[in-house]
């Protein structure tokens, strides 16, 4: 199965589980939160679109507030169910939904973590681990910020460097170097911090996140 199918019966287990009061990594947002966040995207995807044009008020909001009063339970079935038909996601869900149900499951699974001590790496297929690989490769130059050189590391894999050059002294100094499991660098560059990473060199000024 590709990893967003795998992703996605995963992370509907561990919201049925959680139930809709649970913390997760996405800022205030409690597990119910979540689920309407990802039946809104997936189920109404031009709905963020209308938004943004003049006449098209507040569609998205207006869809996330009455899916919030429905059924926890029924929000996270009908998203997990899948698009169907003509659904945009249809054609996106390999990389769209991989990065998306791979990432919110571990915000999930790690909600109520107080530090990276609090969580366990969890083993990952080979060709799962390469199918993060490229989502790291596309997402990371975009959501990385760095006056500096950033090497990421993942265990088994072939290495990812950002700005490549900027600020790099003759000696080959001022560069930092991210390693671990892959997931785990997926985690870090979209701005979670209950990662388990080994980091060295300067880190000073990098910024990530916007997912």
């Amino acid at each position: 199965m590709k990893l967003s199918d795998v992703e996605r019966i995963a992370l509907k287990d561990a919201l049925l589980l959680k139930g809709p009061d649970a913390p997760t990594l996405c800022g205030e947002w409690t597990t119910r939160d979540l689920a309407v966040h990802l039946y809104v995207r997936e189920q109404h995807p031009l709905s963020n679109l209308k938004a943004q044009l003049p006449f098209g008020g507040n569609a998205s909001d207006d869809l996330t507030a009455k899916t919030a009063q429905r059924s926890f339970e029924e929000v996270v079935e009908e998203w997990a169910a899948g698009p169907k038909g003509m659904n945009p996601w249809c054609a996106l869900d390999s990389i769209g939904n991989g990065m998306e149900h791979y990432i919110h499951h571990e915000d999930v699974l790690r909600g109520a973590a107080e530090s990276s001590a609090d969580v366990d790496v969890r083993p990952l297929l080979p060709e799962h681990k390469k199918q993060l690989l490229r989502i790291l490769k596309l997402l990371a130059p975009r959501l990385v910020k760095s006056p500096r050189p950033v090497v990421l590391w993942p265990t088994g894999l072939p290495r990812i460097v950002l700005h490549e050059g900027r600020g790099v002294t003759a000696e080959g100094a001022d560069v930092c170097r991210v390693s671990g499991e892959v997931g785990e660098l997926l985690l870090w560059v979209s701005g979670r911090d209950i990662v388990k990473l080994t980091f060295d060199g300067n880190q000073e000024g990098i910024t990530r996140g916007g997912f």
